[in-house]
């Protein structure tokens, strides 16, 4: 019989996964078993037994502990990875103290890894419906993409037609038509062109999203490309009695870019400064080299963008509260796509406002090597 307990504290000792701790009345460890220590990372003889617990077991009587016993009582222990580790202690009297026996619930754990084995098949069954219905948005998005371009595609012919004619009509002679069918022609025309650069507009959005953006990279002159493009826009702002200054004070190297679109961009940054600017003020475009990009930016004196609208302005459809000036009309697309194409281009682009300051664009091109198309 002493044989065979022997051979059960031996196994307690050293190869249980058991905590068995001897503790004399003083609360002091006098002996620990292997599977003790190494999950506290230490030595534990010698320690006192409060040490061995962490701070926060609010049910822990060490006194009560080694004058009236425990049984089956949670609590937790500092481990070695400074993680707290939970498990049911029992108390045993002995003429010298208490055996301390830590013991995890099995039954508890099973609950937990069948709960687990549920929560992972639920996570695997959310995450095949997220995919199918992933897919479903995929393939309504690309209906939603070829429906617009169909239908832009569409429309931009009659709607070409109708400006065309309208033009046509009020290019007459003025005796030919009387002041209220001219203002009646004039109304046609300015809705045929806005209706007719929302089609543009939506069709460039269509093909973007599509992934068919389409970048025809070639070397650009970008001092060239400036030039022509605010000499271009200094016409269109001078009806508002605007005036357009380019400012490059040291020379840009060329880049490899696809200049129909940049001048996309910068008609679309200048033409909504000229919108959103009131008549006698200046807008200053400027360009220099970093070295390892150039830096394009568009600067107006106009009414500013107040700060809680700034993360809308490159937003699709987005509508701010700022109104042009000349009751100019917005699509509401132009700046989603200038972004996309300084996106394209592996650019950078961002705005700064201050309502009653102004507001400046910028954008940045790489000047690293890229592949051109010649």
């Amino acid at each position: 019989m002493d044989v065979e307990l022997n051979k059960l504290i031996e196994y307690l000792d050293y190869e249980s996964s058991i905590i068995k701790l001897m503790v004399d009345h003083n609360g002091t460890i006098t002996h620990a078993c292997k599977y003790a220590e190494k999950l506290a990372g230490k030595k534990l003889s010698g320690t006192s037994l409060k040490d061995f617990f962490t701070d926060f077991n609010e049910q822990l009587d060490i006194n009560q502990m080694l004058t009236k016993g425990i049984t089956k009582q949670m609590l937790n222990i500092n481990t070695y990875l400074n993680l707290p580790e939970t498990l049911y202690f029992t108390s045993i009297p002995t003429h010298t103290g208490i055996i301390l026996i830590g013991e995890v619930n099995t039954i508890e754990l099973e609950e937990l890894r069948q709960s687990m084995i549920n929560l992972n098949n639920d996570l695997n069954n959310l995450t095949r419906e997220l995919q199918k219905k992933n897919i479903q948005l995929d393939q309504l998005n690309k209906l939603k993409n070829q429906f617009l371009g169909m239908a832009a595609h569409d429309l931009r012919n009659p709607i070409a037609s109708i400006l065309m004619f309208s033009d046509f009509v009020l290019e007459s002679k003025e005796d030919e038509i009387n002041e209220e069918l001219k203002q009646i022609l004039e109304m046609i025309r300015n809705s045929s062109q806005f209706m007719l650069n929302l089609l543009e507009e939506l069709l460039d959005v269509v093909k973007i999203e599509s992934g068919k953006i389409g970048l025809n990279l070639v070397k650009v002159e970008m001092e060239d490309l400036l030039r022509k493009n605010v000499k271009m826009n200094a016409i269109l702002a001078a009806n508002k009695e605007i005036a357009i200054k380019l400012n490059i004070p040291q020379p840009v190297p060329p880049i490899s870019a696809d200049p129909v679109k940049i001048e996309q961009v910068m008609n679309n940054l200048i033409s909504n400064a000229i919108k959103y600017s009131h008549k006698n003020t200046t807008i200053t475009v400027n360009a220099f080299s970093t070295g390892d990009e150039i830096l394009v930016s568009v600067h107006d004196q106009g009414q500013g963008i107040p700060k809680n609208e700034l993360d809308k302005i490159f937003v699709p459809f987005a509508k701010i509260s700022v109104q042009a000036t000349s009751g100019e009309k917005s699509t509401g697309l132009g700046l989603s796509i200038v972004r996309r194409i300084i996106i394209g281009h592996h650019g950078r682009i961002w705005v700064e406002s201050e309502q009653g300051k102004g507001s400046t664009f910028y954008f940045t091109l790489p000047l690293k090597k890229q592949m051109i198309n010649n």
